[in-house]
């Protein structure tokens, strides 16, 4: 695994244990963060993978640029419909501010997680809702924070802390447990 990797992949399948490859994969906004995970989901090998946005043409300039990595396609969020994903990444700033955009519960699929790159005090708004609205799983970015700082560690140490216990820890002190 490279080491722009390590935060969201690592929290994905080591911490959360979710199969990415063949799966429909949905992320919410088109700004820097979604530019970020792009790279990395797609070398998971999603079957489908749409960046879905207010407005469709950040979404397919990121499509466009990140096309020869892997299936990825725009759409607006209305455009969405009743189909049901496997992963939805809300990597949107509506968290920040405790919004979040409109969304349908039909996008949730039968084992659907719900992962909000945003993170605080208690689930985030978005982690609320897929909660509501009977996601199978939810989850905040603090896992890929702690996976992310334990990459550091191993860059500047030349040892990867075990993040389980410091993941166990701050879930607790944070109202994710």
């Amino acid at each position: 695994m490279s080491r722009a990797d390590a935060g969201l992949v690592r929290d994905l399948l080591f911490n959360l244990k979710a199969a990415v490859p063949g799966q429909r994969v949905l992320i919410l906004g088109a700004g820097g963060a979604t530019r970020g995970i792009l790279g990395p989901l797609l070398d998971l090998k999603p079957g489908d993978l749409c960046i879905a946005n207010r407005s469709p043409e950040r979404a397919q300039v990121l499509g466009r640029l990140f096309a020869d990595l892997g299936p990825v396609r725009a759409a607006t969020l209305a455009e969405l419909g009743g189909t049901p994903w496997d992963l939805i990444l809300n990597a949107t700033s509506a968290s920040l501010s405790g919004e979040l955009p409109q969304l349908s519960a039909t996008l949730l699929g039968r084992e659907c997680l719900c992962y909000d790159l945003a993170y605080g005090m208690g689930p985030t708004a978005f982690m609320r809702w897929a909660q509501s609205h009977g996601a199978a799983r939810t989850a905040s970015g603090l896992g890929m924070l702690i996976e992310q700082a334990a990459e550091a560690f191993q860059i500047w140490r030349g040892v990867r802390p075990d993040t389980a216990p410091v993941r166990a820890m701050l879930m607790k002190e944070m109202g994710e447990s």
